[in-house]
């Protein structure tokens, strides 16, 4: 029995599919639907009642994998509130009861304009987990690409820095999201202000690794896989995660906002995962060549996809910093970036190309306080460089006269005596040159007589 076409590829799809068999595009929401019987039902019927005395349940908004959402009022505020409340098992375990206590304590405190405020939590008298928070009135991401299609690149970028922003406070807390998703992100209007982002569900992943932890027991295998479009290479092996995890899945989405196609389609779930494990997506210019999309862009995004966490940005906040530069150059009146060269295209950690050298200029001759130029010094210098070699030379010429600093040499002709010497001496029996610095034995002068 066929619940329709696939939105995505038009292929045929079961009533309860998730996913589309085809491309691998979730049919509805990526979260997990529940049975409509047990638990869950029994929570749909609370319509009217009272949670731990603060809370008025109005109406159902949603169901996911951990329980359902509804519309609430705060009864001492009058104020309209989203409470979620958790499925009934989670309350069984005293160890899942401190971890929920924890991680909403953590996520109570994340004070971040672009995520949804946690206003109170605990536990009703029945049981139940609740945590209330702030109601969005809006549209879901997944719900937008839905209708939309393919997001302009500025939008897309806008979006994603938003959501950067969010996940930059939230891993300041040391909180990964895990679990970032189209489905947890909320985009509303206020006034002239479009796409104003709100981040959900911050520390619910966690306690549902817990619960799979603890209850070592996976009833269905999209339960155990969580959403298998988003995931993180590391995620999926079940190794440690960090904010890195949470930049795989920001390219994730930024890849199917800008392309309205997954990083990755395949048959099955199985198979998705495999290529998130041991592939390498399209750029989205390649995927979308009718975009033409910007080779900046296809960096960007590629760099958020790569397979270690090591090659991926190191944080959150220096990724917000690319996706900033990049939307620098989408925004109407912006120049065009320079075409990259071959070493740019690199999609790991971002490429440094050597700037050719340049000089620095002259710097500008200093000025007297009445703001006309010094004078020059070279005059002066000049001067000064002339007496010193003249003292140089004065005493090299008394330090050869006298009696002993004088070099061994032969006397020149003396001014008085005109007579040349009438036969010099053989060149064989002259005396060798001697350093004229050196200081000789006795006075040549003295030695030669009259």
């Amino acid at each position: 029995m066929t619940g329709g076409g696939c939105s995505h590829c038009q292929a045929p799809l079961a009533a309860e599919a998730r996913f589309c068999p085809a491309c691998g595009k979730a049919a509805q929401a990526t979260a997990p639907e529940p049975a409509a019987s047990g638990p869950l039902r029994q929570q749909r019927e609370m319509i009217g009642r009272e949670i731990a005395g603060r809370f008025r349940i109005l109406a159902l908004l949603g169901e996911g994998g951990m329980g359902a959402v509804y519309r609430g009022e705060q009864i001492s505020l009058k104020r309209a509130v989203a409470v979620k409340l958790l499925r009934p098992e989670l309350s069984a375990n005293q160890m899942l009861l401190r971890r929920f206590s924890a991680e909403a304590a953590a996520v109570a405190k994340l004070d971040h304009p672009n995520t949804v405020k946690v206003y109170d939590f605990g536990q009703d008298s029945d049981g139940s987990l609740f945590i209330a928070m702030e109601l969005v009135d809006g549209k879901s991401l997944r719900a937008v690409m839905g209708t939309a299609g393919p997001l302009p690149p500025a939008r897309a970028f806008a979006i994603a820095i938003q959501v950067a922003a969010s996940l930059v406070d939230a891993h300041a807390s040391q909180i990964v999201h895990r679990d970032l998703k189209p489905d947890n992100v909320m985009l509303i209007d206020k006034g002239k202000q479009h796409d104003i982002v709100r981040v959900l569900d911050f520390g619910i992943a966690k306690l549902r690794d817990d619960s799979r932890a603890t209850h070592q027991a996976m009833t269905q295998a999209g339960d155990m896989l969580g959403t298998p479009q988003y995931m993180a290479p590391e995620q999926i092996k079940g190794e440690a995660i960090d904010g890195r995890t949470d930049i795989y899945a920001l390219g994730c989405m930024l890849y199917e906002m800008v392309t309205a196609r997954l990083p990755f389609e395949a048959p099955s779930i199985m198979a998705m995962l495999s290529k998130h494990l041991i592939e390498l997506p399209l750029p989205p210019s390649q995927r979308r060549p009718d975009l033409q999309l910007s080779p900046e862009l296809d960096r960007v995004v590629m760099m958020a996809l790569q397979k270690a966490p090591a090659a991926r940005p190191a944080t959150m906040e220096h990724y917000a910093e690319l996706l900033a530069g990049v939307l620098a150059t989408l925004q109407p009146g912006s120049a065009a970036p320079p075409a990259p060269t071959p070493g740019q295209l690199s999609y790991g950690a971002p490429v440094i190309t050597p700037q050719p050298y340049t000089p620095y200029p002259a710097p500008p001759p200093a000025a007297h306080a009445s703001g006309r130029p010094a004078p020059s010094k070279l005059p002066m210098i000049m001067i000064v460089a002339a007496l010193v070699l003249g003292a140089g030379a004065v005493a090299v010429y008394f330090a050869t006269r006298g009696d002993t600093a004088r070099p061994e040499a032969k006397p020149v002709d003396s001014p008085v005596d005109p007579k040349p010497d009438p036969k010099p001496e053989p060149a064989h029996d002259e005396a060798p040159a001697k350093d004229p610095w050196a200081t000789p034995s006795q006075d040549p002068w003295k030695a030669e007589g009259p």
